[in-house]
């Protein structure tokens, strides 16, 4: 995508200055006159196809995706083919062609396994689970849920490891089992906090109020609701706002406000009529038969109840259930003992890469390779040479995992170039504090950090981290925040011997939730 985008500037163009049919043709114009490879085909195909989905043209996006697909081939394009893949499943499922979306989660699994990447398998898991959530079999799409629960800690994106535990939470509302969704809810509610979703974090939101409404404590559920920041016009997903306004309706009517939930209940009536995706309309039209029934207002009830019904019974006709059964479920049973082989194969590739090229690394080593520029301090790419050699040599290690609390807040009203010094500031301290033998200081991304502690056991890495955090929160800040002062908060672990590193940073990050879910600027440990 980078090279299509330099070709696009070599021609004097600014692809970010179109949108909605202007972009379609400038896509179309680049594809014809400017993209050289298959591949940049490609990427203007896709591109197009996300302009025509969100002006709600979902067969003419289906289209452009098929045709970027029909551009690529294996192995070379294995992780295009599977984005595309994950759109077209999408796009599929929204238009109510649940058998196509079914073939494009199936493939994407195979083709994921065979080609080691872990976060497309779990899109199409999360997919198979969904389908079967739409045909009313919750407990069948736990099942396919819990297959992720064995590689939840491999799972790169933090935002698709909490959207896989959103589902895994509302099958359990839906089944009704309180004491399995409160712990989940509790897990959903730490990890939002490193997740800037809105959506995600609305969902969130939701679940609890529904937990709340559903054990008496309906006013607590409405103040829930309220802390949803924004607007219903700003929530892209159509499915959150208005099940956002039916959750309402609903803790209205139980607190015995009619003529507000009445309201409320119409504006989702008027969007029922624009014509929604079937399962979005079956979820609309069973929550308005319950509240107009619980208001006595049973012709309304009744008239809901039926649309539910042809809803249901098309859906049920539509989604080839039975291709979902044990069959699909064995398949993917064998796929888990290839994904624990693929993880234990990418250790071993550590290991062997590390022997095999140990010399020509160290050789080749060069500060302004493995240098963070803004903060001098170490970058991933030593970060990961580094690991190596640990896991090479067997050295034990603890690790510190640091994150500056509400950083988004002084970009947004300082601006960025306060935010830079506010980390080249806190990486200084990071390299002061840590400067004994055996201690490593990595800029991980943004304005999170990583510090490695070599024959450190984890009650000394606590010590060190409390240190530092205090440091920090007594720094004098006022000369880059004025009046603002800032924090850190810190998860710390240690490094398990025979375990490989995706393990370690996992119970790392989980470390760093809690000290985040417990109010930030304080150092939490994980052991397990």
């Amino acid at each position: 995508m980078e090279s299509l985008l330099k070709k696009i500037s070599d021609f004097g163009l600014d692809a970010a200055s179109y949108s909605g049919q202007d972009a379609l043709a400038f896509w179309a114009h680049v594809r014809t006159h400017i993209a050289t490879t298959p591949e940049d085909q490609a990427h203007c195909f896709i591109i197009s196809a996300e302009h025509l989905s969100k002006q709600r043209q979902f067969q003419e996006s289906i289209h452009d995706l098929n045709a970027a697909l029909s551009l690529l081939s294996l192995p070379e394009d294995a992780e295009l083919i599977l984005e595309i893949k994950d759109s077209l499943s999408d796009r599929f499922f929204i238009t109510g062609d649940y058998a196509n979306a079914l073939n494009h989660y199936v493939e994407s699994t195979t083709i994921a396994v065979e080609h080691s990447f872990i976060d497309p398998y779990v899109k199409a898991i999360i997919g198979m689970g969904n389908l079967c959530n739409a045909y009313g079999d919750h407990t069948r799409a736990l099942r396919y849920y819990q297959k992720i629960d064995s590689i939840d800690h491999a799972i790169n994106s933090r935002s698709l490891r909490l959207k896989y535990k959103l589902f895994k939470l509302a099958c359990f509302l839906l089944m009704n089992r309180p004491e399995k969704a409160l712990p989940l809810l509790k897990e959903c509610e730490q990890l939002c906090i490193l997740v800037s979703d809105k959506v995600l974090t609305g969902q969130v939101y939701l679940y609890n109020a529904i937990l709340l409404r559903r054990k008496g404590q309906t006013l607590q559920a409405l103040r829930d609701l309220a802390n949803i920041q924004y607007t219903y016009g700003n929530l892209h997903s159509t499915w959150l706002s208005n099940m956002l306004r039916l959750e309402l309706a609903y803790c209205l009517t139980e607190l015995g406000r009619d003529h507000l939930s009445n309201w409320l209940l119409e504006q989702t009536e008027k969007r029922i009529s624009n014509g929604y995706a079937p399962i979005l309309n079956l979820n609309l039209c069973n929550s308005l038969a319950k509240i107009y029934e619980q208001q006595g207002k049973y012709q309304q009830a009744l008239t809901y109840q039926k649309k539910a019904y042809d809803l249901e019974s098309a859906l049920v006709t539509a989604i080839p259930i039975g291709e979902l059964g044990a069959a699909q479920l064995r398949r993917l049973s064998r796929f888990e003992l290839q994904l624990k082989l693929i993880l234990s194969e990418q250790e071993n590739r550590e290991l062997k890469e590390t022997t095999e090229s140990q010399k020509n690394t160290v050789a080749q080593l060069q500060i302004d390779a493995f240098t963070d520029p803004l903060t001098t301090l170490h970058n991933r790419r030593w970060l990961d040479i580094k690991l190596k050699d640990l896991l090479l040599h067997e050295t034990p290690f603890s690790l510190m995992v640091i994150d500056i609390d509400h950083f988004k807040s002084i970009n947004d009203e300082l601006t960025h170039l306060v935010g830079d010094k506010a980390i080249i500031q806190v990486s200084e301290q990071l390299a002061e504090s840590f400067s004994f033998a055996g201690a490593s200081c990595v800029r991980f991304g943004g304005e999170e950090f990583l510090v490695l502690l070599e024959n450190i056991d984890i009650a000394d890495a606590q010590r060190h981290a409390e240190q530092y955090r205090h440091q920090i929160n007594q720094l004098n800040w006022q000369n880059i925040l004025g009046e603002r002062g800032l924090t850190v908060s810190i998860g710390v672990t240690k490094h398990k011997g025979g375990e490989n590193t995706q393990r370690t940073f996992y119970r790392a990050d989980k470390a760093l939730y809690r000290a985040k879910a417990n109010g930030r600027n304080q150092v939490c440990i994980e052991f397990e």
